[in-house]
């Protein structure tokens, strides 16, 4: 006989705490974020600017892919297993038995003031849930750190708040009066799913072969929280793949000895493959080419952003006067510099100006150098290059403005600067 350790809901919560978890921590460890303040994108630890677009779009292309690849071999298990919308509706259920009991509520009837409080309780705990989940949303755009910090301080934007509380409400409603209605009426992802699903995409299949044993109890109707007979068919579009109906039945044709009617299936056939693999639904070759193209798409976007330079160089010349010439004789042109530390820690970032292999170098005039940086901190200074003029023609020349990293001189940028000098030695 099935135990309580070998029911699909008890795999099904320790999911949805797994993936609860790390949907709330991925904010905070900048594993995948947004930041719309700074116009930054955080992946891996890794942080993309907004010029690093080629690396966004990758980043963006993968996870589309990963869904995508993930829908056809295991169609909607996302939305039962994983998805927050039936965290959240399985948590306000929960919640709704425990104030029914707590206030000895009975199913139908019962006195208005216990039932008034269990309402009540229900609404205040789905309430603060929703403010913990817009909270978490938000988290995705605006760093969660400050948001907490902020809030603390009770300097919280009306931007950020007005947001969060927005989010919250459509949670509440949602949490209170929607539910599966949403999952079944209304969310894309379970549309998306008649697009690339096949023959072998895993569902959750009814033996119609051994039809002739269902005793017709109806206990697989009583508890699919979608209200779908999943006999009529296995692929209808309301199905969340959560197992409910499969633990049933077999619980209850154990006590007849006696195996399941319904479980899940590689496609209408039940065909698997062989091993690990098979069981994890690479039944296909199809499915073998789509899992080494992941592979192979996501190794060349970690050496990408693995090899990119996490420091960015931009320099603008003074037009309004070209050069001048100092009282040393040698000529000088002044700048604005743009410099940016793009990795997650601080450093200090040394400045030279290169003229040219055969000539002397050209002489970088900075008040601070060099530059201490803290991570992802962009700093903007006035700065002068002098040369003699030695091998540089009049007008305008490119000169090559070089930052490195003190502690770890492999992190380097170059940029160039044009260099202005006059028609003739004498000439200002």
């Amino acid at each position: 006989m099935i135990t309580t350790l070998d029911t699909y809901r008890r795999k099904r919560r320790l999911v949805e705490a797994l993936s609860t978890a790390a949907i709330v921590v991925m904010p905070f460890l900048n594993i995948f974020r947004l930041d719309v303040p700074t116009l930054r994108f955080y992946f891996l630890n890794k942080v993309l600017w907004v010029d690093e677009f080629y690396l966004l779009f990758l980043a963006m292309m993968l996870l589309l892919w990963v869904i995508v690849m993930f829908s056809m071999l295991y169609g909607r298990i996302w939305c039962g297993w994983m998805c927050p919308q039936t965290v959240v509706s399985e948590l306000v259920r929960w919640w709704e038995a425990k104030t029914r009991k707590l206030f000895r509520v009975p199913r139908s009837g019962g006195a208005l003031w216990r039932r008034g409080l269990s309402a009540g309780a229900v609404a205040a705990g789905t309430a603060a849930v929703s403010l913990l989940i817009g909270f978490n949303l938000v988290a995705f755009f605006v760093d969660p750190v400050s948001i907490i910090r902020d809030i603390a301080s009770g300097s919280l934007s009306a931007v950020t708040g007005g947001i969060i509380a927005g989010i919250a409400a459509l949670v509440l409603a949602d949490g209170l009066f929607w539910r599966e209605k949403f999952c079944a009426k209304a969310c894309p992802y379970g549309m998306m799913q008649m697009l690339v699903t096949d023959g072998r995409t895993q569902i959750v299949r009814y033996e119609t072969e051994r039809a002739q044993e269902c005793i017709e109890c109806k206990a697989c109707l009583r508890v699919c929280p979608m209200g779908i007979d999943i006999r009529e068919s296995p692929y209808q579009s309301e199905c969340i793949q959560c197992g409910e109906c499969v633990d049933a039945c077999t619980q209850i044709l154990a006590r007849m000895d006696k195996p399941t009617l319904i479980r899940f299936s590689w496609g209408t056939q039940g065909k698997t493959g062989s091993g690990v693999a098979g069981r994890l639904g690479f039944v296909d070759a199809k499915r073998w080419i789509m899992f080494a193209l992941t592979v192979a798409y996501s190794v060349l976007l970690v050496l990408l952003i693995g090899i990119r330079q996490p420091l960015a160089l931009s320099v603008s010349g003074d037009r309004s006067t070209l050069f001048r010439k100092g009282e040393d004789g040698r000529i000088y042109n002044d700048y604005t510099l743009n410099v940016s530390n793009r990795s997650m820690s601080d450093g200090e970032f040394s400045l030279v100006c290169v003229q040219s292999s055969s000539s002397p170098q050209c002489t970088l005039h900075i008040a601070r150098n060099p530059v201490p940086l803290k991570s992802r901190e962009v700093r903007s200074m006035r700065f002068s290059i002098s040369t003699g003029g030695e091998n540089l023609r009049p007008g305008p020349n490119r000169l090559i403005l070089k930052a490195m990293n003190v502690a770890d001189t492999s992190v380097s940028a170059n940029t160039e600067a044009v260099f202005f000098m006059p028609e003739s030695a004498g000439a200002l």
